[in-house]
């Protein structure tokens, strides 16, 4: 009896911690599919493959958690290449917003529209820009 007691302790102290564990988070990993491999592991196969599976045997889940990790990181690392005008790296929506908040201080900058957009091309954007320019 103690040793059945025993074993039964042993096997919820195993048991416990790995079904209470969190799910990975995908910035933990260097890459979509390590973290896809993590989280197979910690939920299991089955839970995994109905999770992420979209066709009727739900083998393609691998491959699914794969593809939806690696947009969502690379949206993210979109975002965080925003300039702090939040437009980006678009010349020309980066114009278009510098002209409309103050277009006086667009045509002290910039001969015309055309100019903005090369020197935020070259990753001047334009700060004094064009003082050899007389």
């Amino acid at each position: 009896m103690r040793r059945l007691l025993l074993v039964a302790v042993l096997v919820a102290a195993v048991v416990v911690p790995s079904a209470l564990a969190a799910d990975p988070n995908p910035a933990d990993f260097k890459n979509a599919a390590k973290y896809c491999k993590a989280v197979r592991e910690s939920k299991g196969v089955e839970a995994f493959q109905t999770q992420y599976g979209t066709n009727p045997n739900k083998k393609n889940a691998f491959g699914k958690c794969v593809s939806s990790t690696a947009k969502a990181k690379a949206g993210k690392r979109e975002d965080a290449k925003k300039d702090d005008d939040g437009v980006g790296s678009n010349p020309a929506a980066a114009c278009k917003k510098l002209q409309s908040a103050d277009a006086a201080k667009f045509a002290q900058d910039y001969k015309n529209f055309g100019q903005c957009v090369s020197s935020h091309n070259k990753g001047e954007h334009g700060d004094d820009s064009d003082d050899d320019q007389d």
